[in-house]
């Protein structure tokens, strides 16, 4: 399951960016993306994933961003959150491919510690990627309560393989998420 993202996505996304930049607080830093590429990252997430669950992600767009949401938007009643990440290809594949184990690289989903104090706003949360350097297609991977994810994965830097996240987060292991079709 797959969203081709169109060229309005992107330009809507880049705009709702450059418009949050000045009233958001970044909780981490990545090499391969700038802070503003991560925040057009996750708003054509989010305008994907509306389109998978048939809600019009263009009257979801807030009309100012002087406070942080509540949430990206109500499915069946349920406060979501989208969480969208870029993965390498290699990587990529084995998540769609379902061969990807909990403990090696990318088998959990890494939600940062200074965004762990608000999941309790949101009733679940969908994670969701592109292929890192392709922006064509968002991929859902599944979705989880967030009570699951507060009750049992508290933030740590300790990766199970003995490396070090690039920040403290809650490792969610990708075994455990709800296929995202359960939302249609």
């Amino acid at each position: 399951m797959k969203v081709k993202i169109t060229e309005e996505m992107r330009t809507q996304a880049s705009i709702e960016a450059k418009k949050r930049d000045a009233f958001i607080q970044h909780h981490f830093n990545v090499s391969h993306l700038s802070y503003m590429e991560r925040d057009i990252v996750g708003f054509i997430g989010e305008f994907a994933c509306c389109t998978l669950l048939n809600i019009d992600w263009k009257n979801n767009i807030r009309e100012n961003y002087y406070t942080i949401d509540d949430y990206d938007f109500k499915i069946k009643g349920f406060k979501t959150d989208v969480k969208t990440e870029t993965i390498p290809y290699r990587y990529a594949q084995k998540i769609l491919n379902k061969t990807i184990k909990d403990d090696e690289l990318y088998g959990r989903r890494l939600i940062n510690k200074g965004q762990f104090s608000i999941l309790s706003k949101y009733d679940l949360v969908v994670f969701s990627f592109f292929i890192r350097d392709s922006l064509d297609y968002w991929y859902p991977i599944g979705y989880l309560e967030t009570k699951e994810i507060i009750n049992n994965y508290p933030p740590t830097i300790n990766r199970p393989d003995g490396g070090k996240y690039p920040f403290p987060g809650s490792p969610v292991p990708i075994s455990i998420l709800k296929p995202i079709e359960e939302l249609l």
